[in-house]
């Protein structure tokens, strides 16, 4: 196959590029390194590598290293020329054009590692940070990196798959670095994720403890009973943790932190774990369980509509997953509005009859609440609240997209201009 680019794509000619032909040593260039440059270099670069390849066409063999570097050297030379393996292959030395390669999709793994050793820190930089980095040669070079930044975009990379390369950075001596492979979720080696396990540095062992990809039994044991609370804190939001034996030792946790943070975590689904919590003589606890959508329990959601606390009422007024009937009529009746607003706002809130009540409410900012939720479905609610003598219940309204076409035409009249332009914003197809 003819690896050359024809004379009449080229518009303008280019001069003063011809090296030597004593300059080089034989070498022929492959076609994909061909599709490579054709895709980003410029035209003049692209006439340049035909003239060198028309050079050295009819050359077999390979290059010996004084040879290529005498090639790379060339003052006149506008590509750089390297081996891969058995292959030849050659990129432009335009460094924009080169970091612009480094960060592109689907780039080659001779590409990869070329540019790994390249001189230039932005070209490195932006091979580091590429999420389609899959050369382990070119992430072990990247990992030994003299500029701490190039190590650190490494380490979060989500393609950082060679295990050498992390266990390079897990005994990096930047914390930072440390602390971005831990919470990096490639990093799925039970060796790498034992060594952070044990990282003297505590918010290291904690962004490994947040890291979902951390599902070993034996780290989550570990870092279960770290000494730092805010290790057990992020293991306890992790989603992965499903254990029961783990969630037991963090629900009983003497930081209340560490308890709220798993009465968060919707993999709590443990009746037992959820009774515990919903007696936790911590508020913040409570409302943290309270607003957890895996509290399905009507039994548990009973206990937390009876709090003492209202910030623990009003979490579970929050709770999509508050289906219960019962449950939301004693919490629209209850005696703090925060708590009737949180309610009112939740698109859980179907009950015609519910939201007729809450339409009704004495508390402007709980009908403002009810006037702005999109399941507001009541004709009769929704038209109480069109005449509302408060401003903002008709212009939070007026946002809705579930309103009818009769509710519409009244607030198209609204006596308050502000009301009718909120109400001409709705695109037609949300009416």
């Amino acid at each position: 196959m003819d690896n050359s680019i024809s004379h009449l794509s080229i518009s303008t000619p280019v001069a003063n590029h011809t090296i030597p032909s004593r300059a080089y040593a034989p070498v022929e260039l492959p076609p994909e390194i061909w599709r490579e440059i054709a895709a980003v270099a410029s035209a003049d670069s692209v006439l340049t590598l035909r003239q060198i390849s028309r050079e050295l066409r009819s050359a077999v063999g390979h290059l010996d290293q004084a040879d290529l570097n005498r090639i790379n050297e060339h003052p006149n030379s506008t590509v750089v020329i390297y081996q891969s393996g058995d292959a030849v292959r050659s990129v432009t030395r335009d460094p924009r054009i080169q970091r612009a390669m480094a960060g592109a999709e689907n780039i080659s793994p001779a590409l990869q590692e070329f540019f790994a050793q390249s001189n230039n820190d932005d070209v490195r930089w932006h091979l580091a940070s590429n999420p389609s980095l899959s050369s382990d040669a070119a992430q072990q070079i990247l990992a030994q990196d003299q500029d701490e930044w190039i190590r650190m975009d490494l380490a979060s990379n989500p393609s950082l798959s060679s295990d050498m390369a992390q266990q390079t950075l897990a005994q990096d001596q930047n914390e930072w670095i440390r602390m971005a492979l831990a919470g990096n979720r490639s990093l799925t080696s039970d060796a790498r994720q034992e060594a952070l396990a044990q990282d003297q540095g505590s918010e290291v062992r904690a962004a490994l403890a947040r890291n979902p990809s951390v599902i070993s039994d034996a780290r989550q044991e570990r870092l279960a009973r770290d000494q730092d609370a805010e290790v057990r804190r992020a293991l306890a939001r992790n989603p992965s943790l499903t254990s029961d034996a783990h969630q037991q030792r963090l629900a009983q946790d003497q930081g209340a932190e560490v308890r709220a943070a798993l009465a968060g975590n919707r993999s709590l689904t443990s009746d037992a774990r959820q009774e515990r919590l919903a007696q936790d003589q911590d508020a913040e606890v409570r409302a943290d369980l309270a607003s957890n959508r895996s509290l399905t329990s009507d039994a548990r959601q009973e206990r937390l509509a009876q709090d003492q606390d209202a910030e623990v009422r009003a979490a579970l007024a929050r709770n999509r997953s508050l289906i219960s009937e019962a449950r939301q009529e004693r919490l629209a009746q209850d005696q703090d509005a925060e708590v009737r607003a949180a309610l009112a706002r939740n698109r859980s809130l179907t009950s015609e009859a519910r939201q007729e009540r809450l339409a009704r409410d004495q508390d402007r900012d709980v009908r403002a609440a009810l006037a702005g939720n999109p399941s507001l479905t009541s004709e009769a609610a929704q038209e109480r609240l069109a005449r509302d003598p408060n401003r903002r219940v008709r212009v939070d309204l007026a946002h809705n997209p579930s309103l009818t076409s009769t509710v519409q035409q009244i607030l198209a009249q609204d006596r308050d201009a502000g009301v009718q332009k909120f109400l001409r914003r709705i695109a037609p197809a949300e009416r």
